[in-house]
């Protein structure tokens, strides 16, 4: 079915595509050899990118159809020890001499068949000449640098005849199809059709720079020793794909590949997620995953708003396949294919389910999948504004999982859950870091709605007043301690070590120690505020800082009962991943609950000058295309 879908794989219908080209690749080419209409060597001159020095060479669209370990030239662009017959120190000269030699029949069967191009003519006398150019002395080169010829002030590639018998000349060498008719013919798998000619092999490589891992030219179906079949036959006589189903599987997935909007990929990841719609289609939905989340917030405002409600075609397909590589074989790890409705409604509940109510923002925002992975690693503090930064996605030294981008994408458009493993890397981070943020407590929120063996519903996006978790209610009076500890000594009488900073690492494990120093403290801090309460100046500004202190007491001291008799329990340890992950999103929401209120006048006593908020959430740092 991948194969099928990859065959009917078209562009988005207001995209024009232009004119491709059969069993073609852009690559880049280190050497022009320049003739003019009778062959003659005019100069072999080395190319270079626009307004560069260095010999890195031009991208150039140049036929290729991927080469094994036998001798198989292209037609016009090809290596210099095909064009040019050149031998490094890494060369055998036997083999080279024969390369060089199948390179010149290629271009005398190209004359052949089309003998009125003068490009044509032009290649075949050159070689007729025997005047070869060699090596430059002083310039650096190899056997395998790429070589385009260029007849007349232009590239012969830019030929459409060369181009008609390239496509002949490839079918026949993958299918062993030939002018006389023989080769296999038969049904084709992906089609269906019969009596059609079929591929000893697939026709083109992908390049291994688009596939994770990697290492060598990819093939999309490969089958070249008979251990890999299950009847022992070679080539891929047990899979038969016709010449033209092979061609443009390949060709499309490379189109795929290598465009960013059908792709979701991140560095340091095993595997990279290709999607699509069927007809030509596109999805703004699916597309969102990857969007900033400012973003985000505006889609789903549109959503809750009304103002985006189009339903797509019910006949639309959503396909998508999460791809590796190991050596040059293709890893399909997950083939997804379903209603292009319901893998939207299955992004819009992935948003549902992690959005958060971050510190300082007026309501719950969800964030980009890039994002989520980005904040798994290790948090830097530093001196900037914002306090610190992520190390870089593609940095290995960030402790992410590397298969961690995968697992979010797969449950954000299957609708699946997600490992428990990823619950217990957040919090070791959180501990570890001491840094709990909006994506972190959406990564968290997103991890315990969608555990494998949840009980009861999941955490809310804001502060749950009605929640009785117990972890949850530890997590909530941790950061009252706290914000009353801040709010009683002010910043810049706050201690050397913060309760925050001297408990909140241990507590999110055992909270007892935390919350037992906290109720014997908290006093103390109250005392403090009903001290600056009392101060009967008569100074304007002094009699309302005392309003204000008097208040926050009150605030405090009624929240601090409030929860305490709600653990009607001793205050227990939290020995698993998911009590610890409520603890967390205790205190973020109680946090950001407080923030909101003091924002918006309902709590002015609280100096949220004094509180972390996620303001910089949204940067652009560190985002998957640096």
């Amino acid at each position: 079915m991948l194969l099928r879908r990859l065959v009917g794989f078209r562009r988005p219908a207001d995209e024009d595509d232009g004119e491709g080209r059969p069993y073609s690749r852009i690559r880049t080419v280190r050497w022009q050899l320049n003739l003019d209409r009778e062959g003659r060597l005019r100069r072999l001159i080395p190319l270079t990118s626009s307004g560069e020095s260095t010999k890195s060479g031009l991208s150039i669209l140049v036929p290729n159809a991927g080469r094994t370990s036998g001798i198989a030239p292209a037609l016009g662009a090809d290596d210099a020890q095909y064009v040019l017959g050149w031998v490094d120190d890494k060369a055998k000269p036997d083999r080279v001499a024969r390369a060089h030699e199948a390179f010149v029949e290629l271009c005398r069967r190209w004359w052949s068949e089309h003998p009125d191009d003068t490009a044509a003519r032009a290649l075949v006398a050159f070689y007729d000449r025997r005047e070869l150019p060699q090596p430059p002395e002083g310039e650096k080169w190899t056997s395998r640098d790429l070589v385009v010829v260029a007849v007349d002030g232009r590239r012969v590639t830019e030929r459409d005849t060369l181009w008609a018998l390239w496509e002949t000349v490839v079918q026949e060498r993958k299918s062993g199809v030939g002018s006389d008719g023989g080769g296999r013919r038969g049904l084709c798998l992906v089609c269906g059709q019969s009596d059609r000619p079929l591929l000893d092999r697939m026709p083109q490589s992908l390049p291994k720079t688009l596939i994770p891992r990697a290492d060598q030219e990819v093939a999309l179906v490969s089958a070249n020793k008979r251990i890999h079949t299950y009847d022992f036959d070679e080539g891929l006589v047990g899979s038969p794909i016709c010449v033209a189903c092979g061609q443009a599987a390949v060709a499309n997935l490379s189109a795929i590949l290598s465009d960013s909007r059908f792709t979701f990929t991140y560095p340091r990841q095993r595997t990279r997620l290709v999607w699509w719609v069927s007809d030509g289609a596109n999805s703004e939905t699916i597309a969102m995953l990857d969007r900033r989340p400012e973003q985000i917030s505006e889609y789903l405002h549109a959503l809750a708003t009304g103002q985006k409600h189009r339903r797509p075609d019910g006949r639309l397909t959503f396909c998508s396949a999460t791809l590796s590589g190991n050596v040059a074989r293709l890893v399909v790890h997950h083939w997804l294919e379903m209603p292009l409705i319901q893998a939207e409604d299955n992004v819009n509940t992935w948003f549902d389910d992690q959005q958060i109510l971050a510190r300082g923002r007026e309501a719950p925002n969800a964030y980009p999948i890039w994002m989520l992975v980005l904040c798994a690693g290790q948090w830097l503090p530093d001196k900037s504004e914002r306090g610190g930064r992520y190390i870089e996605l593609w940095n290995k030294a960030a402790d992410r999982p590397d298969d961690l981008a995968q697992l979010l994408l797969h449950s954000g458009l299957h609708g699946g859950t997600l490992p428990p493993h990823l619950l217990a890397h957040f919090v070791r981070r959180i501990r570890t870091d001491l840094r709990i943020d909006g994506p972190r407590a959406a990564s968290l929120r997103v991890a315990l709605t969608r555990h494998p063996q949840r009980t009861g519903e999941g955490p809310a996006a804001v502060l749950d007043e009605k929640q009785d978790n117990p972890a949850y209610l530890y997590g909530r009076l941790f950061a009252v301690l706290e914000s009353l500890q801040r709010t009683a000594y002010g910043k810049d009488e706050q201690p050397n070590t913060t309760f925050f900073h001297r408990y909140f690492a241990g507590a999110v494990a055992n909270p007892r120690v935390a919350l037992v120093q906290g109720g014997q403290l908290y006093p103390a801090w109250l005392k403090k505020l009903d001290s600056a309460a009392r101060d009967n100046s008569n100074n304007p500004a002094a009699r309302q800082s005392a309003e204000r202190a008097g208040r926050a007491a009150r605030r405090y001291r009624a929240r601090v009962r409030e929860l305490q008799d709600r653990l009607t329990d001793p205050v227990a340890p939290l020995h698993n991943a998911e009590s610890q992950s409520w603890f967390i999103l205790g205190y973020f929401h109680q946090q950001a609950h407080d923030i909101r209120m003091a924002r918006t006048g309902k709590a002015p006593e609280i100096p949220i000058d004094d509180l972390p908020t996620d303001d910089h959430d949204n940067t652009n740092e560190g985002t998957h295309e640096q």
